[in-house]
């Protein structure tokens, strides 16, 4: 019996074996991924749910909105030039005299001529390392990965102060491993003299990459005559998504065709007569080529996208999570504090449930510099650099907070808790080095959780999570973390619920009242909007609510109502008379009045 069943695993051992030889190399792991779905256990769940959260890289070809990669040497305009093209000159990239500002790829969005894309704004190429260059290496990988994904390549020069031999490293380089592949054009920058622009450029034909197009990040001249040639460098050579760059082109093309007199090239006399006069087959052929042209220019759906803010103090780990929930290196990190300078925004896209023909979840993490105290930030880069951070909060629907467990809170990680409630943000409490703490027991995880409660009032609400970034433990929960924010963000309450939690709220405990006798008294509530949920209380006199009594309710409102742990809850409070209370719910409050109520009147 043991001699057969050993036969019997032998044998299907061999044919599993020849099944996978014979399979093509795309077949065999489909299989293999099929039979470990159907005996799955938590653990395989676990994992599958590990892989779905992870990044989707398309390849260069197969982008919807395709990219554009910004390089050049340290000072030249690269980040201007960005700027200009996708028309954030105020709030976009920073800008600065001095080099070595852009470390890491940032991307902005852009339009021209009717077609999405985006552009990599790249930090300044050195290809000889030295002290002065700091984080020079890092920078060359940064930029090699946008190269790498990009569908053309924009090189910038300086023509104010002329070609030096940077220029021809970098070009050479150009030359050599991208040309082949992708487009490459160059761009002089600073030549806003368009009867001069010309001359100037004519020295850096010697960079051997084509033709130099002279323009002005500053007063953009000649940005245009540079995107209309690299559009039609993309179509020609096929480095995008077919038919990117050509919506101008085929709706002339319609717009010919429509208006032109005489028959077209291979048209005999009796359909020029039908397309003429808007009869028939080819007058509709004509037409639908027009609309079809004007069609394109439409916007299209675009799938949701959710704005996540990386935020802390410097040398928290906060580019290290970042680079941990991409699963490569996404963002320079070093042991020196304010590595990070501009907002990095790093998208993932994560599909759609399988069976459903909904939109791909996009989700936004923006990583930002490391905040200060405001006495110790000087007015230049840093400034800046701080206000990008905090442009960050108010642009997102969820603000991750990040923690260094081994320092414990201090008085700016208040101030930024603080900034998050005011702003009506949700907020997740990450705390990160968590595998640096020493000597952890049963009881460390509760003792944390408490001291970061007790540190962080203003916060309370927010969950917390520990996770290692070095180590990647438990960051996969980030995702569900945000998920749960979003929805407490976006969540309403009917109003007869609230006034039913509102009502116990003030029978367990009434307002106080104050040294001469007067005291506030709550007729009713009523939610006026989300993200975040913010509830209107109309009172007798709002001057008699204390901030102790705001918080007594905001308690017990989330004690009562499941949903609101990742949220804050905004508090309006509105005077009214009781006699206009009683005259709109046709009664006296509380009584169930004696017909039907008006709608709640909404804030102003």
């Amino acid at each position: 019996m043991v001699r057969q069943a050993f036969t019997l695993s032998l044998l299907l051992l061999t044919c599993s074996s020849l099944s996978s030889a014979f399979l093509p190399r795309s077949t065999v792991p489909r299989l293999l991924t099929t039979q470990s779905v159907s005996i799955s256990t938590g653990a395989d769940t676990e994992n599958e749910e590990k892989q779905q959260q992870q990044p989707i890289h398309r390849q260069r070809k197969n982008k919807k909105e395709p990219l554009i990669a910004i390089v050049g040497r340290p000072n030249v305009g690269k980040s201007a030039l960005v700027n200009r093209i996708a028309g954030t000159q105020s709030g976009g990239a920073i800008v600065a005299d001095e080099s070595g500002i852009t470390r890491d790829r940032t991307y902005r969005p852009a339009d021209f001529l009717g077609e999405r894309f985006m552009l990599v704004d790249t930090g300044g190429l050195v290809f000889d390392d030295d002290e002065s260059t700091i984080f020079a290496k890092e920078i060359r990988e940064q930029a090699m990965v946008a190269i790498q994904e990009s569908s053309a390549v924009i090189m910038v020069v300086d023509g104010q102060s002329g070609l030096n031999s940077m220029d021809l490293a970098i070009a050479d380089f150009l030359r050599k491993e991208v040309v082949r592949d992708i487009p490459v054009h160059v761009a002089v920058n600073k030549c806003e003299s368009q009867k001069t622009g010309t001359f100037t450029a004519a020295e850096f034909w010697q960079l051997g990459l084509g033709e130099p197009f002279p323009v002005s990040a500053l007063h953009g001249v000649g940005t245009a005559e540079l995107l209309e040639t690299m559009f039609d460098a993309i179509a020609t050579r096929k480095t995008a998504i077919a038919g990117f760059g050509t919506k101008v082109k085929n709706l002339k093309e319609a717009k010919a065709v429509m208006n032109h007199k005489g028959p077209l090239p291979g048209e005999d006399e009796t359909e020029y007569k039908m397309r003429r006069y808007g009869v028939g087959n080819p007058a509709k052929i004509v037409e639908d080529k027009y609309e079809a042209a004007l069609a394109a220019f439409d916007d299209e759906e675009r799938p949701e996208e959710i704005n996540i803010a990386i935020v802390g103090r410097p040398n928290v780990g906060k580019s290290s999570l970042l680079n941990a929930i991409f699963g490569e290196k996404r963002a320079i990190v070093s042991e020196v504090a304010g590595t990070t300078r501009d907002s990095i925004d790093a998208v993932m896209e994560r599909p759609p449930p399988e069976g459903s023909d909904g939109l791909p979840t996009i989700y936004r993490f923006v990583d930002t510099a490391g905040i200060r105290r405001k006495s110790k930030v000087e007015f230049g880069p840093e400034f800046f650099m701080v206000n990008r951070a905090l442009r960050a909060i108010r642009r997102s629907d969820v603000v991750l907070l990040i923690m260094d467990a081994t320092a414990g809170v201090t008085e700016q990680d208040r101030t930024l808790a603080q900034k998050i409630g005011d702003d009506g943000r949700a907020c997740c409490i990450v705390v990160n080095k968590w595998d640096a703490v020493v000597d952890k027991d049963e009881h460390t995880y509760d003792k944390s959780v408490k001291y970061f409660r007790e540190e962080l009032p203003q916060v309370r609400w927010a969950p917390i999570i520990f996770i290692s970034a070095a180590t990647g433990q438990r960051v996969n929960k980030i995702y569900g973390t945000v998920d749960e924010a979003i929805q407490a963000h976006r969540k309403r309450i009917k109003t007869s619920v609230l006034n039913e939690v509102l009502r116990d709220a003030v029978l367990w405990q009434p307002p106080p009242a104050r040294r001469n006798g007067a005291q506030a008294k709550i007729y009713y509530c009523n939610q006026v909007s989300t993200r975040p949920p913010t509830v209107v209380v109309f009172v007798n006199d709002p001057k008699l609510v204390n901030d102790n009594y705001r918080r007594y309710l905001d308690r017990k409102f989330r004690e009562s109502l499941d949903g609101f742990e990742a949220t804050p809850i905004r508090w309006i409070f509105r005077g009214r008379r009781v006699r206009d209370i009683t005259r709109t719910m046709n009664g006296a409050p509380g009584s169930g009045g004696t017909g039907y109520s008006n709608p709640f009147p909404h804030a102003d």
